[in-house]
């Protein structure tokens, strides 16, 4: 699909009421097609979490933990189960949770339990014996109960309510390239409230353009040629692109009164090409160097002090 017509697509369902919904039930058809390969990149990406983790020294057993962004089933905040979390709190701005992908997905998550054992601090059948509760309940309403998994939808992760200084962790994965940059620091205020002396706050982003998942002809960082008024014309609620770079989420970070203590960064191939080779950034970009300009995933870690 051509990047144009999906962005007018999704512009449109915006505009209708019921349109957000009517986005989620076409992703069954779209993007989850593919249901097993979706949820080994989601244990992936939890297992780069906690490689994460474990090199700032985080432990993740009895822990209090903050998920932002719980999306369609809650593979990330189930994993951190497994590994020992005491109590989990997931926010999502709207309800998307989906019962019946969430069952499905605990069920796609058996032959990932060996992975997710060798992270955490149990053998793999303590890990299996938590699992299965999980898998037999009734309905998701106990499945999050066994789990020790809250869920906040609509919630706010700008005001969660939270007792200031109780909780261990707050992560997101893949959401903040999706939220305006004035949300964002407000979110990473709470976080700073919320967390404990020493929490951690870590922040997974794809910092680039999503269109190009559905068109092969554009790079990773196409959206960068469009100055901010013409990307207004292009972008949607539905699939908010903010088009932040990774030194911009650093600074917010900063500017919240987090100290950021670890990061890491990858460009997507084809993106250092596409900027050597003809595409022209708009005025608002010229101030990063190249590297920045390419750099497709954030992944940092930033710290409550004293």
């Amino acid at each position: 699909m051509h990047w144009k017509i999906k962005g007018c697509a999704q512009k449109a369902l915006d505009a209708i009421p019921g349109g957000e919904h009517l986005n989620d039930r076409l992703q069954m058809v779209g993007g989850l097609r593919h249901f097993d390969q979706n949820i080994a990149v989601k244990v992936s990406d939890w297992l780069q979490t906690c490689q994460y983790l474990s090199d700032v020294r985080f432990s993740i057993p009895g822990t209090t933990i903050v998920e932002i962004g719980t999306g369609w089933y809650p593979v990330l905040p189930i994993c951190f189960t497994f590994a020992g979390a005491a109590f989990i709190k997931t926010y999502d701005i709207h309800r998307h949770m989906s019962p019946r992908l969430t069952k499905r997905a605990l069920g796609c998550l058996e032959p990932h339990l060996e992975a997710i054992a060798r992270c955490c601090a149990e053998g793999s059948a303590e890990v299996r014996k938590k699992w299965q509760p999980l898998a037999a309940a009734a309905d998701t309403a106990e499945m999050l109960r066994r789990a020790g998994i809250e869920y906040f939808a609509p919630g706010d992760a700008r005001q969660t309510g939270i007792v200031a200084n109780t909780v261990d962790l707050v992560y997101s994965n893949s959401v903040f390239e999706h939220v305006p940059s004035q949300a964002i620091l407000e979110i990473l205020r709470e976080s700073r409230r919320i967390l404990k002396p020493g929490g951690l706050a870590l922040h997974n982003i794809g910092c680039n353009d999503h269109y190009a998942f559905f068109d092969r002809s554009i790079s990773f960082v196409n959206f960068l040629r469009f100055t901010e008024a013409e990307w207004r014309f292009w972008n949607n609620s539905i699939q908010y692109q903010n088009r932040l770079r990774a030194p911009q989420f650093l600074s917010l970070a900063s500017e919240a009164g987090l100290k950021v203590i670890y990061q890491r960064t990858h460009v997507r191939p084809g993106c250092r090409e596409a900027l050597k080779n003809g595409l022209t950034v708009a005025p608002e970009f010229q101030e990063f160097s190249p590297e920045d300009l390419a750099t497709t995933t954030l992944d940092f870690i930033s710290q409550k002090v004293a």
